[in-house]
């Protein structure tokens, strides 16, 4: 059976003020659905510092640096989830004219996702099994650390 996918953007950084552990919200183009994707503390920054076009910290972009120089193209991110209703990744790309698949931690490929200006696709059960709780300050952004998607994706 064929998979449905959503293309979702990121909305922000949040922190659980339970887990006081920070998550990256993805929100479809209809607004109306939000999924929170657990982060570190290392790879909510590096998310944050990209969206806000703030300069690279270089351990988040070896990954980044080695596809450009060796000429490959992301072509997206698939955001699903797994039979332990984890939210997993893969990171499509093309090198040498094969398409190729990377499995990477959800975090990791949004940061090469953003970085590459690459669609970030949600499975329709990852969307249906995690539609947000959030709060309204979450959703209307009064609690997000970045909001801001002014300047162009590269």
């Amino acid at each position: 059976m064929a998979e449905d996918w959503t293309e979702v953007e990121p909305r922000g950084v949040v922190i659980d003020p339970m887990t006081g552990d920070p998550a990256v919200l993805l929100e479809d183009p209809r607004h109306t659905s939000i999924i929170a994707v657990p982060a570190d503390p290392s790879t909510a920054t590096a998310i944050i510092s990209e969206l806000e076009g703030i300069q690279r910290d270089p351990s988040h972009t070896l990954l980044y640096r080695f596809f450009i120089r060796h000429g490959v193209r992301v072509t997206r991110l698939e955001l699903s989830v797994s039979r332990d209703r984890e939210v997993v990744a893969n990171i499509i790309y093309s090198f040498a004219g094969e398409v190729c698949v990377m499995d990477v931690r959800p975090v990791d490929g949004l940061i090469v996702a953003i970085q590459t200006n690459a669609p970030i696709l949600a499975a329709g059960a990852l969307i249906h099994s995690r539609i947000s709780t959030a709060s309204p300050r979450v959703l209307d952004g009064r609690d997000l650390l970045i909001l801001s998607r002014t300047h162009d994706r590269r």
